[in-house]
């Protein structure tokens, strides 16, 4: 870089080349398109104990720091931004039938945005897009002859406060899009019956372009992958639990193809698809079933499968680091209080568990 008392005693011919390629300099940094900031990596996550029916949302950091109480509320869900918490509210109002049935925290210490009503439905925050805009949310109708036809799935537009009724029915399970569309695949049927038919479908995320994925009529759990959508396919056993086996298919395909093939004793249904790392070679899943919930990772295209234990125990699953390497985990979180568990890391591979937050329990991160 040129200093001043240089700059004086350049030629007149000298200057104006300098000026000339400052010039272009300023123009190329300025047409240049802006680096994408990577996020700050933070976990959201619930404590509560025995005595206090109401649990309260908290955030920390990547390593359990800088921890910062949100409100009160339950299945928090993290968005990619690090920015924004998402909570069911259903359990903190003081009348079951009176509030907003959505909140959503910043982490910034702003004011919560609430949504919906409680009166004659509950609501379950289920998916963020990946660019922080939309929330996908499951309604649960609380009226009795309407238990089906008054559920559904709606997504939330926190830009405009828009809701959109994207599906009216029981819904199974929603996920966004990961080339910045922000579509959103979801199933759902239309009854409570174990054998009503349920289906995949991809939708717009304010309602339009309504397509179907699968026509089985066994399909649920959906999850975008940033090549394949994983779902579950279900077979149904005679007085037990249906099976579940995760398949892989393209958005724009209609060919499916089978990931995982393990053996599914009863009262248990087997693993339901919760995250993929950010190249999709690696899949975090869930083995669920009567008092069961276990984290257990899948490599694709493989398929092998593999419970994760810590201490030689089952841990409930939390996500799956972008790279694939680490696994958030919930020790000792199931069917007790929230300040019973403890979050901690495990290696995709197996190995030591690294303890971040202790008396937590739902954690939901952006790592």
């Amino acid at each position: 870089m040129l200093r001043y008392g240089v700059i004086q005693r350049t030629s007149l011919a000298g200057g104006r080349l300098w000026l000339a390629f400052a010039a272009c300099l300023l123009a190329c940094v300025l047409s240049s398109p802006a680096r994408a900031e990577t996020p700050p990596t933070r976990i959201a996550y619930l404590t509560g104990s025995a005595n206090d029916p109401v649990t309260q949302v908290w955030l920390a950091n990547a390593s359990g720091g800088e921890k910062k109480l949100l409100g009160p509320g339950e299945d928090p869900l993290l968005a990619p931004d690090g920015q924004s918490v998402a909570v069911a509210l259903a359990s903190v109002s003081a009348n079951p039938e009176k509030g907003p049935g959505i909140g959503i925290y910043s982490a910034l210490g702003t004011p919560v945005a609430d949504y919906l009503d409680l009166e004659n439905a509950t609501y379950t925050p289920l998916a963020w897009s990946p660019d922080s805009r939309y929330l996908a949310v499951a309604r649960q109708s609380t009226v009795i002859p309407f238990l089906a036809s008054g559920s559904g799935l709606l997504v939330i537009d926190t830009q405009t406060g828009t809701v959109t009724s994207i599906a009216e029915g029981v819904i199974n399970g929603a996920s966004f899009a990961q080339d910045g569309s922000d579509r959103v695949v979801f199933a759902y049927s239309h009854s409570l019956s174990v054998s009503a038919p349920t289906n995949v479908f991809i939708s717009a995320p304010h309602g339009g372009g309504l397509t179907r994925l699968t026509h089985d009529g066994h399909s649920l759990n959906p999850l975008w992958g940033p090549r394949f959508i994983a779902y579950d396919r279900e077979r149904l056993r005679r007085n037990d639990a249906p099976v579940f086996q995760i398949w892989l298919q393209a958005p724009t395909s209609t060919q499916a193809r089978r990931l995982t093939n393990l053996k599914v004793g009863p009262l248990v249904s087997g693993l339901d698809p919760l995250a993929f790392s950010a190249s999709g070679s690696r899949l975090l899943a869930e083995f669920g079933g009567e008092d069961t919930s276990e984290a257990w990772v899948v490599s694709v295209p493989s398929g092998h499968a593999r419970r994760v234990l810590v201490r030689g125990r089952s841990v409930e699953a939390g996500g799956i680091s972008r790279d694939g390497s680490t696994v958030l985990v919930d020790e000792d979180g199931l069917e007790g209080p929230p300040s019973g568990g403890r979050v901690a890391l495990v290696p995709f591979a197996g190995g030591r568990a690294k303890v971040l937050l202790t008396h937590g329990a739902q954690a939901s991160w952006n790592g």
